[in-house]
């Protein structure tokens, strides 16, 4: 996946390692200067957290200039982990560096060993990113990554005990020192995120413990504690140079504290500041204000398809005409991706709300231009009015967030005011979401499977694998309610790799049983269908020791066709492999028969909607059939019906010659257990 650089906080990250580093380069003289223990250790333990905060405070600013088009949260425990390893690795810096005399052989010792730890912080940083699939690395790269790492802690080792054997107090050389140093450590960083690579179909992972501006408030509060450190510790008090940079500093940390870095808009932090002041105006007005929250219409494909830099350029062209549409009074933020948040004050009645929402429609229809790429663009915008659709911050961004999820439902390029219905919906989507977090961790799936037959003579050709759900308050799932929320959440790709695990523990099971092979269909979601999955298929299926040609993989006709060459070259490889692959849901879809034969798939499976319509009269449900079942005989398919419901049904399939069929008048899903006396009745592989 292709990201960019944000050049203001690159920037940033390399003054706050250079003021780290002049600040500890100041410490490390107080240490060696202290010629009792305690003192000595007491300005060991204050440099060790300036420097590691300082460092720590880099490598996430670094990181947090490297933008995703997609939504990025960071892990609590692996953030504050690393954390404590740059405290930790500073002390021994400190420690060791300090000393009366160091020989060459120990200092290189101690630089592969402080290299070696802060090549962990950078694995536990870019690992704290909750996105899926993890991240990979270009080893030749990360090797690279991890000698300049060392040979960086070497130079910082030089030349703290440098500085402290000749006793230098020139502030200029500090000042030169202290920028080698920074750069140092800011180099290490940059070669560790080259070697970073991010899957092209990444996608966040639900419930990330801290979210982009929570992290970037932290490391707001990490560089203030560095730049006090540096006033306080070091005498920097009597510098006027510094005192300036410092008050400087401080206005940028404010506004990278409270506004959005790549369209200057304000972010969440200030955007509940702002509806906390517009309920405490409106409490002693008696006027109503209105809450507005955007999400913008098919910019994932823009993203994908034109790449990072256009996405970007889009959404601060979209941030200026939200701008340009609002009182100077109002506000707009972006609170992230491309989620964008206004709030209208002392609204005489709904009427001021509603123009405003159709003027935001109207403009933002409009072409953009980006990079000579003429872009079209639309939003569902959904609107909480106060105090009727809420009388708290949490509660208004919730209500407008359900009421613009209704208006995506509705056809999207639209408004919605929130209405309660709305919060019961959105409650329910947000239980379920949260429940399927804990679904496969608390054994709460489970796996049903419907035989497959031969369209005559009634014989088992194979079964597919279904996923159930039975939650213990919210009892047993449909599939057509959960797999949709698993897909947006990104919580589909665990629970796709537990359903091959779980199907090929079944295989061996049956095997183990002494019954018949036979081979089992599973589907694949659309997510799914990334870069890593043929090495992740290939690892579960090895590890459990089955032939790939017993499994077969489903692909909907929808997600087969949204990329079509990732899609081909994925099939392909599966088949080279040994894995069969069918279409599910043919006709659903695009149904563009040009591709069927660029993906030489086994089977395509026939949606039951025209299954259904065979037994209702008319002679147009049996033509679409028909020629689906002749064109897929003529590219050497095999055809499979789904939804057989009545023997009307499966009579005229069977003059039509289909291969397979499936439904319920011959065998509905069910657990492993009760399909089991049927695999002793068919062929060993359909």
């Amino acid at each position: 996946m292709a990201g960019s650089y944000n050049l203001l906080l690159i920037c940033f990250s390399l003054f706050v390692a250079t003021l780290a580093s002049y600040t500890v380069l100041e410490i490390a003289e107080r240490i060696s200067s202290q010629e009792t223990a305690r003192y000595r250790r007491m300005w060991l333990a204050g440099g060790a957290l300036v420097f590691g905060v300082g460092i720590w405070s880099t490598h996430f600013t670094g990181m947090l200039a490297f933008q995703l088009p997609i939504n990025v949260g960071y892990n609590a425990f692996f953030t504050g982990i690393s954390l404590l390893l740059c405290i930790g690795l500073s002390f021994y810096l400190l420690h060791r560096s300090t000393q009366r005399r160091l020989r060459w052989p120990r200092m290189l010792a101690d630089g592969v060993a402080l290299g070696g730890g802060m090549a962990v912080v950078h694995w536990l940083g870019l690992h704290s990113m909750q996105i899926l699939p993890a991240v990979r690395y270009t080893p030749w790269v990360e090797i690279l990554s991890v000698l300049a790492t060392m040979a960086v802690a070497v130079l910082n080792i030089w030349i703290i005990y440098t500085l402290n054997a000749r006793k230098s107090d020139h502030f200029w050389r500090r000042v030169i020192f202290a920028g080698v140093l920074g750069l140092g450590i800011f180099f290490m960083h940059c070669l560790n995120m080259a070697a970073a690579n991010f899957s092209p179909d990444s996608v966040s992972s639900t419930y990330a413990s801290i979210d982009r501006d929570n992290l970037m408030s932290a490391v707001v509060l990490g560089t203030l504690f560095v730049l006090i450190a540096a006033l306080i510790f070091s005498g920097a008090q009597k510098t006027k140079l510094l005192r300036k940079i410092v008050g400087r500093t401080n206005d940028k940390l404010l506004h990278f504290a409270t506004h959005d870095v790549l369209t200057g808009l304000p972010n969440r932090a200030l955007l509940a500041e702002r509806i906390q002041h517009a309920i405490h105006v409106s409490k002693r007005s008696g006027l109503s204000f209105a809450v507005l929250f955007m999400d913008l219409d098919g910019f994932k494909g823009i993203n994908d398809s034109l790449g990072h830099s256009v996405g970007d350029g889009l959404l601060v062209a979209v941030g200026q005409r939200i701008r340009a549409c609002i009182r100077s009074e109002d506000m707009v933020s972006r609170i992230g991706g491309d989620e964008f948040v206004a709030v209208m004050g002392n609204l005489a009645s709904p009427e001021v709300v509603e123009n405003l929402a159709e003027n935001i429609l109207s403009v933002l229809r409009q072409d953009f231009r980006v990079d000579e790429a003429t872009l079209r663009v639309t939003s569902s915008i959904g609107i909480a009015v106060y105090p009727n659709s809420g009388d708290t911050v949490d509660a208004l961004m919730k209500n407008a967030d359900a009421a613009m999820y209704e208006a995506k439902q509705n056809g999207r390029n639209t408004y919605r005011f929130f209405e309660p219905a709305m919060h019961a919906s959105a409650m329910r989507h947000l239980t379920v979401r949260h429940a399927l977090q804990l679904a496969v961790e608390h054994n709460q799936l489970s796996l049903h499977f419907q035989p497959k037959f031969e369209g005559h003579q009634r014989t088992l050709t194979g079964v597919e694998a279904l996923l159930r759900w039975d939650h213990p308050e919210l009892g047993s799932m449909s599939p057509t309610e959960f797999i949709p929320i698993a897909e947006r959440s990104g919580q589909i790709i665990p629970i796709g790799d537990w359903v091959l695990r779980e199907v090929c523990a079944q295989i061996v099971r049956w095997d183990a049983a002494g019954m018949p092979p036979v081979k089992v269909a599973l589907n694949l979601s659309p997510l799914q269908m990334r870069p890593d999955l043929i090495d992740s298929v290939t690892a579960i299926v090895t590890h459990a020791g089955i032939a790939p040609q017993r499994l077969m993989f489903e692909i909907t006709e929808t997600a087969a066709m949204k990329n079509v060459e990732k899609s081909a070259r994925i099939i392909t490889d599966l088949q080279e492999l040994g894995y069969d692959i069918a279409i599910d849901d043919f006709g659903a879809g695009y149904s563009s028969l040009a591709y069927l034969q660029q993906f030489h798939c086994r089977q395509i499976k026939i949606d039951k909607f025209f299954t259904s319509r065979l037994d209702q009269g008319g002679d147009s449900g049996l033509a679409i059939v028909s020629a689906i079942i002749a064109l897929a005989h003529a590219l050497n398919m095999e055809v499979v019906a789904e939804g057989v419901e009545t023997e009307a049904q499966l009579a005229a399939l069977q003059k039509l010659n289909c291969d397979q069929v499936q439904g319920f008048l011959l065998a509905r899903p069910a657990a492993a257990g009760d399909v089991q006396h049927f695999l002793g009745q068919g062929r060993a592989f359909a």
